[in-house]
């Protein structure tokens, strides 16, 4: 997992690459952790190096952290991005930009800690997790993270993505088993993947392919806990 720190304070930058590396230490997580001042010094570095994650100061002289935001979502829509300022103001800005958090300065551990949880579990989703399904060619790698939700019907499960739907014969207890934390069981005939759920209301959960799920009662109230852990990042 390679991290940048685009900070042009030296003191935050020290404190906050001391958190990513208890974190790294405490998660076991092979964090690469690299630091740059300025916009530009980053720019110039990623010419030759990706990142998964990359924490940027807003308040930057010349090119600031929205702009230079704006200018890595121009070729790179998976680099995870969280904003760091001291004003709350230029929050709804950063997410224009689709960034995955933004964190208060001075920033404390309490909210930093869910933050790169979220980010790892993200990061991890896209390389690592796969499924092995089969379609009419045969047999397919399909990545956790590109599964909207499953159904069942007729004792035959139903794995729904984007570009088609899947069969396989295995109860929904045996998958859920299987599946990464952020696969929630929502009721008894549907598991959702919570990363592809825009609101969760009382009775069902709205997706962002605009399909509307159910949600029993009983599971109310996990379902609530765990759209908020993990959307929100507490």
């Amino acid at each position: 997992m390679r991290i940048a720190i685009c900070e042009d304070d030296a003191v935050q930058q020290e404190r906050l690459t001391t958190a990513l590396k208890d974190w790294a230490g405490v998660r076991k997580v092979n964090a690469d952790i690299l630091c740059y001042s300025s916009a530009e010094e980053f720019l110039f570095a990623w010419s030759d190096i990706s990142f998964d994650l990359a924490f940027l100061d807003i308040q930057m002289k010349n090119i600031d952290g929205i702009e230079l935001a704006e200018t890595i979502r121009k070729t790179d829509s998976n680099m995870l991005i969280v904003f760091v300022t001291s004003y709350k103001e230029y929050v709804l800005k950063g997410y224009d930009i689709n960034a995955l958090h933004y964190l208060i300065k001075p920033i404390s551990p309490a909210k930093l800690l869910p933050v790169l949880d979220r980010a790892h579990l993200i990061i991890r989703s896209r390389n690592d997790d796969i499924m092995i399904l089969n379609n009419h060619s045969g047999k397919v790698k399909v990545p956790f993270a590109d599964i909207n939700y499953i159904s069942i019907m007729s004792h035959t499960v139903r794995i729904h993505t984007n570009k088609e739907i899947f069969e396989k014969r295995i109860t929904m207890s045996e998958l859920h088993d299987l599946l990464p934390g952020y696969f929630i069981r929502t009721h008894r005939s549907y598991i959702v993947n919570l990363f592809k759920a825009d609101c969760v209301y009382k009775e069902s959960l709205l997706l962002s392919t605009g399909e509307e799920l159910p949600i029993s009662r009983k599971n109310t109230k996990e379902v609530n806990n765990a759209f908020v852990r993990l959307h929100v990042g507490r």
